[in-house]
């Protein structure tokens, strides 16, 4: 049985240091750095200097995507081990932008628990992304790609259409559903029926090439890019799961494009 003391802050730099509400919040930092897209060296790279920066004897990081474990011990002798889930989010390289600059000025600065849990709130608060500008993007890149493979004027409209169905449905089911497989599948199933549906109305000409256009929304690049990175990296275990999860969705992407196929026979 361990018997848990009641943490005495230390004298470190000047200043009083309560090394588990800083530990905390270095945890809350690569959560959050997860969480908009940062590759998980980096990630553990950033912990590494941070803990070392306020006087850490022994530090120990273990970082994947989905789960953040840190053991350190203070200069005084005392160890302490924090775990944290993390549950995933939206990619925002605005915001990873700022924490990489955060986690580089509190090397330097090493301010105390509150002023470092201040400075995170502050970036957390910045402004979102307006969602017109959202939208924008998915009707760009959509009907971009969908231009590409060869969709003439008709099938750019349905592709626009589409584009704006994929980003909106994102949203919604973004709320209530993290599983790769069952989000690409549900979104991919409702849209493809929309493309079939304009192509046999005469809205749209070849229901094939806008499909393949809207489709590349829905395949995550980054996460299989981040996946092969992580493994020259060394970083396995996490490059397994990010390389998993690209290989499930895709196969949701598969399932709801085939699915209304198969139901619409004759329509393509």
């Amino acid at each position: 049985m361990i018997a848990y003391l009641p943490f005495i802050p230390l004298v470190f730099g000047g200043i009083i240091v309560d090394y588990k509400q800083i530990l905390k919040v270095i945890l809350d930092i690569g959560e959050q750095m997860i969480n908009s897209g940062a590759e998980i060296g980096r990630v553990e790279d950033s912990m590494y200097r941070l803990c070392r920066s306020y006087g850490f004897i022994r530090v120990n990081c273990w970082v994947i995507s989905s789960n953040i474990q840190a053991t350190v011990e203070t200069p005084d002798g005392d160890i302490f081990t924090q775990i944290r889930h993390v549950p995933g989010g939206e990619m925002n390289f605005d915001r990873l932008d700022y924490l990489n600059s955060l986690s580089r000025k509190v090397c330097r600065e090493t301010p105390d628990a509150p002023e470092l849990r201040r400075r995170l709130e502050e970036v957390l608060a910045r402004p979102a992304q307006p969602k017109w500008v959202h939208y924008l993007a998915g009707v760009l890149g959509g009907t971009g790609f969908a231009v590409f493979f060869n969709c003439d004027p008709a099938d750019s409209i349905v592709a626009v259409i589409a584009s704006l169905m994929i980003v909106a449905l994102g949203d919604a089911l973004g709320k209530i559903e993290t599983n790769p497989l069952i989000f690409n599948a549900i979104i991919s199933f409702i849209v493809e029926i929309f493309i079939l549906l304009s192509v046999s109305l005469g809205l749209g000409h070849h229901s094939g090439n806008i499909t393949v256009g809207v489709v590349m929304l829905l395949i995550s690049g980054i996460g299989f890019t981040n996946g092969i990175s992580d493994l020259l990296h060394r970083d396995t275990l996490s490059g397994i799961i990010n390389i998993s999860k690209a290989v499930l969705g895709a196969t949701g992407i598969a399932i709801g494009i085939a699915l209304p196929i198969l139901l619409l026979k004759g329509v393509m």
